[in-house]
């Protein structure tokens, strides 16, 4: 009976040896105030080390400086108070400066006056675990950036589809009263002046169209595309002005145009970029002053500036003006049928980007001024 009791001692402590040397885990055990008394050859690897190099050694020697001190401040105390820490994130530093990220278990034994006898540590490679979490949070960053993408793009297809419903309202019923007004006997006066509606109505919708198509492209990721050729730049600014001007006759633009030489750009979208800042600056400006018009070349870039006199953008709203669908809700333009869709300083701002320059807005109760800005090649 005696010897069958030794014989499962003996075999437990073999168990025992087997599992602390063996194991697919670090196994340490330390005195109660962290000497390492024995450590298994599997942690010992990890550091590359021997098991006799590591003997007699404070177990948070082991750790990076960030993990010495947050052993020394936090876990220690944790563990002298509470006996015991579980899957705690730290790293080892190896030989040559290597850092192993591991999780570490530890519990203190104790006696039965409740005095610490020793410390096992139970230690797990980390490094297949932090790869699997941090593919797990950019997974959940992507999934949220697309959630989010997608409900925005929900939210403009709604807003997009009520606006330009409301939009279009108003050229198409100044058009069908315009030529009810032709189709009858009335004076020169009276007929010029349908003609005019006519014309305004038809270039709203002209820009209502050319927006909406431009905000499809862009939302598409296709982009602002350019067509870039050099070209001078002073007639397409004037013959912008002149048009706007035939639309509103009573409306004064003084302009500055200092362009002599040719500028390599695409100047279609350059024009539309001046003819959203002009039809802006009409729309929103006071209605009894002028509006300015500037262009030039400082410091290798082009400037084109367009300001009015007016009531100043509130500054909450500057932050965002050039995303879609800002339309100002304030003042004597609250309900301008000039409004439009919202689209036109966001579609001037993506033609600034596409020729790698920046459209900027300054306001105050003198004026507001929209500058765009791009490089001479």
């Amino acid at each position: 009976m005696q010897s069958d009791t030794r014989y499962n001692i003996d075999s437990r402590r073999e168990d025992f040896e087997d599992l602390f040397e063996h194991s697919l885990t670090g196994n340490i055990i330390a005195s109660p105030d962290g000497k390492i008394e024995r450590v298994n050859n599997k942690l010992a690897s990890w550091v590359k080390a021997s098991a006799t190099q590591i003997r007699g050694r404070s177990f948070s020697d082991l750790l990076t400086i960030g993990g010495r001190i947050y052993y020394e401040t936090h876990l220690a105390p944790l563990l002298r108070m509470q006996g015991h820490f579980d899957e705690v994130a730290v790293e080892l530093m190896g030989e040559g400066g290597t850092k192993v990220p591991v999780l570490i278990n530890a519990i203190e034994r104790r006696d039965t006056d409740n005095n610490p006898v020793f410390i096992r540590f139970t230690v797990f490679k980390a490094a297949d675990r932090r790869i699997y979490e941090q593919n797990l949070k950019e997974l959940k960053a992507t999934f949220e950036t697309n959630l989010i993408q997608a409900e925005q793009l929900t939210h403009y297809r709604e807003q997009f589809i009520a606006v330009l419903g409301h939009d279009l309202r108003n050229p198409v019923g100044s058009i069908l009263a315009s030529a009810s007004l032709l189709s009858g006997d009335h004076s020169p006066d009276i007929n010029a002046r349908a003609v005019q509606l006519i014309r305004k109505s038809a270039l709203r919708i002209s820009e209502l169209i050319t927006n909406t198509m431009d905000f499809a492209r862009t939302r598409l990721g296709e982009g602002i595309v350019l067509t870039l050729t050099s070209v001078p730049l002073k007639p397409v600014i004037d013959q912008v002005i002149d048009e706007l001007m035939s639309i509103w006759p009573s409306k004064i633009i003084i302009r500055d145009i200092k362009l002599p030489d040719p500028i390599l750009c695409d100047e279609a979208r350059i024009a539309q970029l001046v003819s959203n800042l002009l039809a802006n600056a009409i729309t929103h400006g006071a209605t009894d002053q002028p509006v300015s018009a500037e262009a030039g070349i400082r410091n290798g870039l082009l400037h084109i500036s367009v300001c009015n006199e007016g009531d100043p953008i509130d500054q909450l709203q500057i932050s965002d003006i050039f995303q879609p669908f800002r339309r100002e809700q304030t003042g004597k333009n609250q309900n301008n049928p000039r409004q439009g869709l919202g689209l036109g300083l966001y579609i001037s701002s993506e033609i600034a980007k596409a020729h790698n320059g920046s459209l900027s807005v300054t306001s105050t109760s003198e004026q507001t001024c929209f500058t765009f800005t791009m490089p001479v090649l």
